[in-house]
């Protein structure tokens, strides 16, 4: 047999797309010395693919496995040696007979073996020590031979690289169970892949997938975030979050770093904008229950706004924060804008109420509420943005000093007035307990989270 004719005929009738596809066409080429009579495509499920051509018989090209039922011992011995260092390895069976279906005959002749080498790149064992750093699970699925895969993977340092499985014959409980156990899958059809990502969001994990083939759609349309190659196929792309222009996956930590930044950036700006929403409705109701007139004016709280949040922000957010993203994005923006929201709406009730017995004049008990209130806010920015850079307590010290010179050089037009000796003690005491303050705040807020946790598990 004339193993170079043999494929470049298959390779002539055969339009698979995959990357085994592609490396049999650029090493053979192609050309057309048989008359085909049926073609079966490549299938993920039937890990094969045949050729039946006119007066000389069927060709079928794939996975020992899956086309033979009996392999001569050497020959298996042979695909095992191979398998073991890492080497795919493609069979190809004969029979004389012509087939118009899509039959697999049995006793076929093995007439030959293909060894393909996968390519690693460079910077494979780079990435992945990267994520094994950001504690990130990593778990390959793939339909090539398990063994072929370990090898593979142990080359690149893969964590657990021993640890696999060969998944064609087992049924979806046992998948579920090895899921958690092992790292690498063998011999996966497209149906199969697509439980398996099922089942680890089911087990409380955010899974992302990468996939270029269209074996991969299902699996890449249930990931929590899919990540196709340009080189892939045009139904993987469609189905993916993300496509790596380059085909290259050292990317990949600067889109991890990118997603960070903007999740973070987001979260300390929220934070710092509820902070207000918050303690002006709670403030509110406090002055309504004890009948007293709103101790800010508008001008007071747009100067506090911009120094405190608004000029702030929009410079912290120019130093990246590629700090690891934890927890519920809602729980941690209240989280962080409660305590000192309500740390502001007490102290100012308190303020308010205590000025009034003590018969303080309202313009000093609206300067002592402005000072303290962008005391807390500029303790806010400190605890929302740490840990502290160089250029962050840069920024948070020079609007200190911007809005302090504000109040000083505007007193008039803000509606401020002097502080008597009652005033500063006052203004000190609660600057003192005012950690007191935001701790029980913080409590309460936890109290209350878990609470309403029970409540809404119970009402389930």
């Amino acid at each position: 047999f004339n193993i170079d004719q043999i494929i470049k005929n298959m390779n002539y009738c055969l339009e698979d797309g995959n990357m085994t596809s592609i490396a049999l066409h650029q090493y053979f080429s192609k050309e057309k010395n048989y008359q085909p009579f049926f073609v079966i495509p490549f299938s993920s499920q039937r890990k094969y693919s045949a050729v039946s051509f006119n007066e000389f018989g069927t060709v079928y090209l794939g996975a020992s496995q899956f086309i033979f039922e009996n392999l001569d011992s050497k020959i298996e011995k042979r695909i095992k040696t191979y398998t073991s260092q890492g080497f795919r390895v493609l069979c190809i069976g004969y029979t004389p007979i012509t087939i118009n279906d899509n039959t697999l005959i049995k006793d076929l002749k093995c007439i030959g073996i293909l060894i393909l080498s996968d390519v690693i790149r460079q910077d494979a064992k780079t990435t992945l020590d990267y994520f094994k750093r950001q504690d990130v699970d990593i778990k390959i699925i793939s339909g090539d031979d398990p063994v072929t895969v370990s090898a593979i993977a142990r080359r690149c340092h893969l964590l657990n690289y021993e640890h696999y499985i060969d998944v064609s014959s087992l049924s979806d409980e046992q998948i579920k169970e090895a899921i958690e156990k092992y790292t690498i899958f063998g011999r996966v059809s497209p149906k199969q892949k697509q439980l398996m990502v099922n089942t680890l969001q089911e087990n409380n994990h955010t899974v992302a997938m990468t996939g270029d083939g269209v074996n991969d759609v299902l699996a890449l349309k249930a990931a929590d975030c899919s990540i196709a190659m340009a080189s892939g196929s045009d139904a993987a792309k469609s189905a993916s979050h993300i496509v790596l222009l380059k085909n290259n996956f050292n990317a990949m930590p600067h889109i991890v770093n990118e997603g960070r930044r903007v999740i973070n950036n987001i979260t300390a700006s929220a934070s710092m904008y509820l902070i207000k929403t918050i303690f002006s409705v709670v403030l509110s109701i406090g002055m309504i229950l004890f009948g007293h007139g709103y101790p800010f004016k508008p001008i007071q709280l747009t100067v506090i706004s911009a120094c405190c949040v608004g000029i702030p922000t929009f410079f912290l957010t120019y130093e990246p924060n590629f700090k690891r993203v934890s927890g519920d994005f809602l729980k941690t923006v209240f989280k962080n804008a409660f305590p000192f929201a309500f740390m502001i709406a007490i102290c100012s009730t308190i303020i308010v109420n205590g000025g009034r017995v003590l018969g303080l004049e309202k313009e000093m008990l609206s300067t002592i509420c402005v000072l303290l209130t962008s005391w807390c806010y500029y303790n806010g920015l400190r605890h929302i943005y740490s840990p502290l850079s160089h250029y962050r307590i840069f920024v948070i010290y020079i609007m200190q000093i911007v809005l302090y010179i504000s109040l000083i050089v505007g007193h008039q037009f803000l509606g401020l007035g002097n502080i008597d000796y009652i005033g500063a003690i006052t203004l000190m005491f609660l600057v003192t307990f005012s950690k007191v303050i935001y701790l029980l705040n913080f409590e309460l807020f936890d109290y209350t989270y878990l609470f309403l946790q029970r409540k809404r598990n119970k009402h389930k």
